[in-house]
């Protein structure tokens, strides 16, 4: 992961008296200080490298943190100096500290997002800085970005528009080169390096799906206590379930509907549904199979159904190639449409489910249809996919169980659509 810098060196005015003798980050939030707290958020997420921007009370932030080893972290300090630098002045300042890319987190945000899904997104983007948004409507604080088709269009602190419903979630990410706008020494805000960003079309966007909470405020301290005390008061399976609500709430219905059209298309075209998954959704894949040739009247198929074959060509051939090779054989044609069930969605680089990558390919070169149903950013599945639902992350730590139980509530809502179902099932048949 790329290592985080933490905006922590602020003069926290809003919360005087309180931060007249300790920072802002020192706060205490149910028993302890919202450092700790967003240091172990930090972890949870992946994250191994942080940089404190300090400044007012800072040497009290380096007492209490440490070299960080005490959450599985290593952090470094930057300090300002006399003299306030902003926002982005203390990211210049602490730029050999953070090297060529690099996270920001605001020193009072405690953010609930999937930090590797931001991380992906910013580095695939190409792009110079990346800002986290969320659809704000004006009730977590003022909105100050407008925000569409995911391009942000628009972002000021002070004067704002009717278009901005969404917000600066307090999360962001800049290559290094962005920061030579900024003078050494200079005193400048981030939101105005942003906005520079922004006009040489270079600020690219990562929605957020689920609200911030901050300690910038009085009533923002008191929500997030209570949050975290509502997190550690849940039994394991209050919050599993808490987040497939969450999960659902998240999920793209415009996508199932496209996904559902295109396989209808496909039924009619006299096309075929080749089904592939790896791992548990292997599992799936098999299940889906059953459903949608039976339920849906689609020819479908998944080669890890044959066993023999799969080993075989795994043994011989290389495991990267052994879909692309079962696709070859079966003589994928244009009509017929590939339904990927992935966690990752395939990534060559990081030598994540190449076999879902090499079967993908084949796929375009053969101007077949591509869906998907995958979790995480979607990976190289959603990069070629003509549709595809991404089960939203809302818990890193059980990306790969939320993603699994997902993909099968969505293919049974498909095979459910009306578009695609022709035969009742058993239970639904047999009368009372």
């Amino acid at each position: 992961m790329l290592p985080v810098a933490i905006l922590a060196g602020g003069l926290a005015t809003r919360l005087r008296p309180l931060t007249e003798t300790i920072p802002k980050a020192l706060v205490e939030i149910n028993g302890e200080p919202f450092l700790w707290h967003q240091l172990r958020l930090l972890r949870a997420n992946g994250v191994d490298r942080v940089v404190l921007c300090v400044s007012h009370l800072g040497e009290q932030v380096r007492e209490s943190v440490g070299d960080g080893s005490a959450f599985g972290l290593h952090v470094d300090y930057s300090f300002d100096g006399p003299v306030l630098l902003g926002t982005a002045g203390a990211l210049k300042r602490a730029l050999p500290l953070l090297g060529d890319s690099f996270f920001i987190l605001y020193g009072d945000s405690y953010l609930p997002i999937d930090w590797r899904a931001v991380e992906q997104s910013f580095l695939g983007s190409g792009k110079a800085g990346l800002m986290t948004v969320y659809l704000n409507e004006g009730q977590w604080d003022t909105s100050n970005v407008e925000f569409a088709d995911g391009r942000i269009l628009a972002y000021e602190k002070k004067l704002r528009t009717p278009r901005m419903r969404y917000i600066d979630y307090g999360l962001g990410a800049l290559r290094a080169a962005a920061l030579d706008r900024v003078p050494d020494g200079e005193v400048r805000d981030l939101a105005v390096l942003y906005q520079e960003l922004l006009a040489a079309g270079e600020l690219a966007a990562f929605e957020a799906p689920h609200r911030f909470y901050e300690i910038g405020s009085f009533s923002g301290i008191e929500e997030l206590r209570s949050y975290l005390k509502r997190e550690s008061s849940m039994s394991f399976s209050q919050q599993f379930l808490s987040e497939a609500k969450q999960v659902i709430d998240g999920l793209d219905v415009d996508a199932i509907e496209k996904v559902a059209a295109i396989l209808a298309a496909t039924r009619s075209a006299g096309g075929r549904l080749f089904i592939l998954g790896v791992g548990g959704s292997a599992a799936n894949a098999s299940h889906a199979v059953n459903d949608f040739r039976k339920i849906a009247g689609i020819e479908a198929y998944a080669p890890t159904d044959n066993v023999s074959e799969l080993t075989a060509r795994t043994n011989d051939e290389g495991w990267a190639t052994v879909f692309e090779s079962w696709l070859k054989v079966s003589h994928l044609k244009p009509e017929d449409t590939l339904l990927i069930f992935s966690v990752g969605g395939g990534n060559l680089e990081r030598n994540v489910s190449p076999n879902l990558v090499a079967a993908l390919q084949l796929a375009k070169q053969v101007g077949a249809k591509i869906t998907g149903i995958v979790g995480r950013d979607g990976g190289f599945t959603a990069t070629v996919a003509d549709a595809c639902v991404i089960v939203p992350t809302v818990n890193p730590v059980y990306v790969t169980p939320h993603s699994e139980a997902f993909q099968a509530v969505v293919w049974h809502l498909i095979v459910s659509h009306p578009a695609l179902k022709l035969v009742e099932t058993k239970w639904e048949s047999v009368k009372a």
